[in-house]
């Protein structure tokens, strides 16, 4: 009797023991159990016109291809201006912008020609996003105000500003372009 006994109680206490416990939050109103949950917030936009709507997509387009070239650009900005801070001498900073210059040319070249115009417009934005400096500034820190001047005619005559700064505040297009980085962080996209 005491063998049955005792392993009767081992087997409850072993049972026992490994069922989890869940316990959920709740508050009781006339009678009522009101159980408490956190359900993660969802922005709803309203367009006021199905043109609003498909220019919206098209940005989400094209931020989804240009952003991972704003990151890149964060990278290696960060890895170079860690390498200048080691190199003691002026000329020998210039000779290694001019070369990490042609690398990255023969590097990313060929991707970038293929990006839009407006796709463009939306890297410079997100670029400054990311760096928080403009592409103009960092040509004009990094390879001197000629070659900023040039580069920002050059993109002048393709519609597009390399002085460009991002503003999620004021700026529409811009809190549209915040929103749906957000939303890709957010499912795992970037």
């Amino acid at each position: 009797m005491r063998y049955y006994f005792f392993l009767i109680f081992t087997y409850c206490w072993l049972f026992s023991n490994s069922q989890e416990i869940n316990s959920l939050e709740f508050v009781v109103e006339d009678n009522d159990t009101i159980y408490l949950s956190e359900l993660p917030e969802i922005e709803i936009f309203e367009f006021s016109s199905i043109d609003d709507r498909v220019k919206y997509y098209k940005l989400k387009r094209r931020v989804y291809k240009t952003y991972p070239y704003a990151l890149i650009v964060k990278k290696k900005l960060k890895e170079i201006e860690k390498s200048l801070d080691t190199i003691p001498k002026r000329y020998k900073k210039r000779r290694y912008t001019k070369m990490i210059t042609n690398w990255l040319k023969n590097e990313y070249s060929q991707e970038i020609r293929k990006l839009s115009m407006n796709d463009g417009k939306i890297l410079v934005k997100l670029i400054f996003r990311e760096t928080n400096l403009s592409a103009y500034n960092i040509i004009k820190i990094h390879r001197g105000n000629i070659n900023a001047f040039l580069w920002q005619n050059v993109a002048r005559l393709w519609d597009n500003n390399l002085k460009q700064e991002y503003d999620p505040v004021n700026v529409r297009e811009d809190m549209f372009i915040e929103h749906i980085i957000l939303q890709a962080k957010l499912m795992g996209k970037f």
